[in-house]
């Protein structure tokens, strides 16, 4: 195999790997995935979203974890995702549970033999996707006109390869074409594109952030978004255990607006604040890391997908046999002009 050949291959195979580990879970039943039907977690899942949750040891949840759990009334194949704001050591271990977006506790406990799982993961909107297969236009236009395609090529080459002769002959024809096309990336063009596009969501997302500072909270706290971008907020306490103390610890501000925050006096804090252009979940998890963090990957994602997007400026097809006649036809005209050369003489 050639070099070509080789990174395709590679490609295949860490495509292949990928797709294995991503699945292993779900099929041996580690983790679930449940599409979000309510608001009672906005904004840190929307309905529509999905959401995947692993199976774990319900004695290693603590407050704060999001908990999976099956409905309290028995409804069959119903399933409540909350934050556990409070537990209970009793005959068997009890969550109180509390949907972020809800004003009051939930009037009901969890007991750990109905918790299913963690949440760790949040997929926008995939959840229409069920929705959209139902849709016959769009049915047909995704699935069964492609599906069509791909069977009529598939019959036309059974009839082109049907005789010998002419299957030889469309073979060799193929070859030749492969040897003569190559796809090329231009990197001055692809470098400049990169640099650009940074350049530009770097501006547009330091314009939309304030800077990350240490607070000390009042009571009665004001959170203002003067950027032309949606707003998510996070206040990180010193002491993690008083998180779920301030009111709306977290949240999204519409452009040229402000929210209230309620929170224990004196509560010395750590407020970050970027535009809301990646789901508030992912916001929250990159924040615990670094609270830096999400700037850096709102720069790297919308850098990443606009230069994707262009790509037909920075990969190009380009033929062996175009170069080849043009090459041909310097020599032919710098023959012509050493033939002229020498009749003048």
């Amino acid at each position: 195999m050639n070099k070509k050949e080789n990174f395709q291959v590679a490609i295949a195979l860490f495509i292949v790997i990928f797709l294995f580990k991503a699945l292993i879970p779900f099929i041996t039943g580690s983790e679930k995935a449940f599409i979000v039907l309510s608001g009672s977690m906005t904004p840190l899942m929307l309905p529509r979203d999905m959401i995947i949750v692993k199976s774990v040891d319900p004695n290693e949840l603590t407050v704060g974890d999001i908990l999976t759990f099956r409905d309290p009334g028995g409804k069959p194949n119903t399933y409540v995702t909350h934050r556990i704001i409070a537990l209970k050591e009793d005959k068997e271990l009890i969550f109180k549970t509390k949907g972020d977006a809800n004003n009051a506790e939930d009037n009901f406990n969890v007991t750990a033999s109905k918790a299913v799982g963690k949440l760790v993961f949040v997929i926008p909107f995939a959840g229409y996707l069920p929705e959209i297969t139902k849709n016959k236009n769009i049915f047909f236009f995704m699935i069964i006109l492609p599906a069509s395609l791909i069977i009529i090529g598939e019959i036309w080459n059974i009839i082109l390869f049907n005789n010998p002769q002419r299957a030889r002959k469309v073979e060799r024809e193929r070859k030749k074409t492969s040897k003569r096309t190559f796809y090329a990336v231009k990197g001055q063009r692809l470098v400049a594109l990169i640099l650009i596009n940074g350049l530009v969501f770097t501006g547009i997302i330091i314009c939309n952030s304030e800077e990350n500072e240490s607070v000390i909270l009042k009571r009665e706290n004001t959170v203002e978004n003067s950027g032309f971008l949606s707003m998510v907020y996070v206040f990180t306490p010193d002491d993690p255990k008083q998180t779920l103390a301030i009111d709306h610890w977290y949240g999204v501000v519409p452009k040229n607006n402000e929210t209230q925050v309620i929170a224990p006096e004196n509560t010395t804090v750590k407020l970050n604040t970027v535009p809301y252009i990646l789901p508030v979940f992912w916001i929250l998890e990159l924040t615990k890391i670094n609270p830096d963090l999400p700037v850096a990957a709102e720069i790297v994602v919308y850098t990443s997908i606009f230069t994707l997007v262009l790509f037909p400026i920075w990969y190009r097809k380009s033929t062996i046999r175009g170069r080849r006649k043009r090459i041909r036809f310097h020599r032919m005209f710098a023959q012509w002009k050493r033939t002229l050369r020498f009749v003048n003489l």
